[in-house]
């Protein structure tokens, strides 16, 4: 099984959206609270994330930063391609096959 940046993105992505809806949901229920004239003190929720979640959480920073670097590179590649600078030697496209 082969694990990808973009999986590992997906998943990433998914658990921040989760998050969001969570503040959201709590954001919501604090305007009710207020609209409805409620001044007492209600406890209030304290989110702490985990070793694990902090560690995702630098993953995706992680992650972010290699996307934007193969980017950087295709651009690269692409604009070489287009002016008609970029050349590919067979010795290179048998050395990629062999790596794989």
């Amino acid at each position: 099984m082969r694990i990808t940046d973009e999986g590992m993105r997906r998943v990433l992505n998914r658990y921040i959206e989760q998050q969001s809806e969570v503040a959201r949901m709590k954001d919501a229920r604090n305007k009710e609270s207020r609209a409805k004239g409620m001044d007492e003190e209600t406890p209030s929720d304290k989110v702490t994330l985990s070793e694990r979640a902090l560690e995702l959480q630098y993953a995706l920073k992680e992650l972010n930063g290699v996307a934007d670097a193969h980017r950087e590179k295709v651009e690269s590649i692409r604009k070489d391609l287009e002016s008609g600078v970029y050349e590919v030697t067979g010795a290179m496209v048998a050395k990629k096959l062999l790596e794989s």
